[in-house]
């Protein structure tokens, strides 16, 4: 059974409390979340983010967290090729009220996008202002690899981390 493609099988296998629920990505949804710190820089700096976070989920399954019928986060995973992907995470001014589940979830999520994807490499780009992000992606078995320059919107480094 796939979970990637069940959204059903995906949220009882999270064992999520009643009022949390991943959802497929919407676009119509995009708007009800309130990005948090660096995540807002993407919104900021970028004409029509949005569209471009629909594209992404075209590319790959793609997700939203939410909570009481807000979205907490939103998610995804793109394919670059055979064994390789890469994911891609904004989340909500709210979300450290709900660290517990949301970390709980993203481990699952990583582990199914590693295993039903059959990657063999799973990387993400973290802003070099986001302190905590770079924490929270070694303790999900991310590691450094190098520091991209100047690759963000705006014009800050990013760190190039990946899951083998």
């Amino acid at each position: 059974m796939s979970l990637l493609s069940d959204i059903n099988a995906l949220n009882e296998a999270a064992k999520l409390q009643a009022d949390y629920k991943l959802i497929d990505f919407e676009p119509a949804l995009v708007p009800m979340l309130r990005p948090r710190g660096t995540d807002a820089t993407f919104f900021n700096t970028i004409p029509n983010f949005p569209g471009i976070l629909a594209g992404y989920a075209s590319m790959g399954p793609a997700f939203m967290g939410c909570h009481q019928g807000q979205v907490i986060c939103m998610f995804g995973c793109i394919p670059l090729w055979d064994g390789v992907a890469e994911c891609w995470l904004i989340t909500d001014v709210s979300l450290p009220d709900h660290a517990r589940p949301f970390h709980r979830v993203t481990k699952l999520i990583l582990d199914s996008f590693m295993s039903e994807l059959q990657l063999v490499r799973l990387q993400i780009t973290v802003h070099s202002d986001n302190f905590l992000a770079l924490k929270w992606a070694k303790v999900l078995y991310f590691r450094e690899e190098g520091v991209l320059r100047k690759f963000g919107p705006d014009g800050k480094d990013f760190h190039m981390m990946a899951r083998t």
